[in-house]
């Protein structure tokens, strides 16, 4: 690469930096404090991941990570400690390509691998999957209990901490992408990012 030359270019040095070493690790802090809380309401660790994933708009399988508030090198050693002589051990990037699926460089979970999973996260196999809700479809009336719901109020509130976190994370989607389009200037950025952390305390 030429001296000075930006490998993302489509982006620009300085935003595709402000995201990854900025905006997401703070995004990330504050999810693992939302679960943290509310896991010491008593919540599930089911009930929670659905609320990050309602909430945050989180893929299935990182919503229940962070709903333990495990790093991805947490989750590996966690896996390798349960099941020692299965296979080659587990890293990090074994989890950053199962939870990039189905996208570009991810890597589809067995169901050995999903079933595992589920036992690390304390829930089944298939709460670990994304994907429409065909029984929508069906013209029969449901149980009481029968239909996943995420469990919670997720509606963003005026002027709040979620709708800070939103915006947030709105304004880095389309720094990912390198397809064109409307995408925030650094400054921008930046004074959202203050915006968000003006006041917050890390809970103990």
């Amino acid at each position: 690469m030429a001296a000075g030359k930006c490998p993302w270019r489509g982006l620009g040095c300085r935003r595709w930096i402000i995201l990854t070493e900025v905006v997401v690790p703070v995004a990330v802090a504050h999810i693992r404090v939302e679960a943290r809380n509310l896991r010491a309401l008593g919540w599930s660790y089911r009930r929670i991941a659905r609320r990050l994933q309602a909430r945050h708009r989180l893929a299935a399988l990182v919503a229940f990570r962070l709903a333990h508030g495990w790093t991805q090198e947490e989750a590996a050693r966690r896996w390798n400690e349960r099941w020692p002589e299965r296979g080659p051990a587990k890293t990090g990037k074994t989890w950053s390509y199962w939870e990039s699926w189905p996208g570009k460089g991810g890597r589809a979970p067995s169901a050995t691998v999903l079933s595992r999973l589920a036992e690390l996260y304390l829930c089944r196999p298939g709460d670990l999957l994304d994907g429409p809700d065909f029984g929508e479809l069906d013209a029969g009336s449901d149980g009481p209990g029968d239909r996943l719901t995420a469990d919670c109020s997720c509606a963003a509130g005026t002027g709040g901490y979620d709708d800070r976190l939103a915006e947030l994370l709105s304004m880095a989607a389309p720094l990912t992408s390198t397809a064109g389009g409307d995408v925030p200037s650094a400054t921008a950025i930046e004074a959202q990012l203050a915006e968000f952390v003006t006041g917050w305390v890390q809970a103990a």
